[in-house]
């Protein structure tokens, strides 16, 4: 479990970077600022929804650890309705770029790959 909390803040303070030089390029590149703001946006929820994501698999594993009967969901509607609102945010309005915003939404959920291989060969060294 702690290398899920070790990789959940990875991929968070790696997120926070990228979204940084997102701004930074809505900043300095007026010609592709609906691209820029639909990458924070997008890279936004889709930090939401890997950080609401890690929570549920917590809550889960302790769920399974304590042997409860109760139902618990990994909430997949909750995480596919924010999707769905991004992407209607999105269309709606102009400065706001649909294919970056999507684009987004998957760019936590892609850094756990990397990052996870980067923890399991630091943890076998």
């Amino acid at each position: 479990m702690n290398d899920l909390t070790s990789i959940v803040g990875a991929v968070t303070r790696i997120s926070y970077l990228i979204m940084a030089a997102l701004f930074l390029g809505w900043a300095v590149y007026p010609e592709f600022r609906p691209e820029f703001a639909g990458g924070i946006l997008g890279m936004t929820a889709g930090l939401f929804n890997f950080r609401f994501l890690s929570l549920k698999v917590r809550q889960v594993a302790q769920m399974a650890v304590d042997n409860h009967d109760k139902r618990l969901s990994f909430g997949f509607i909750t995480r596919l309705c924010i999707g769905v609102l991004i992407a209607a945010v999105a269309i709606k309005l102009e400065q706001v770029s649909l294919g970056a915003a999507v684009a987004g939404l998957f760019i936590p959920q892609m850094l756990t790959i990397p990052v996870s291989i980067v923890f399991s060969l630091r943890n076998n060294q």
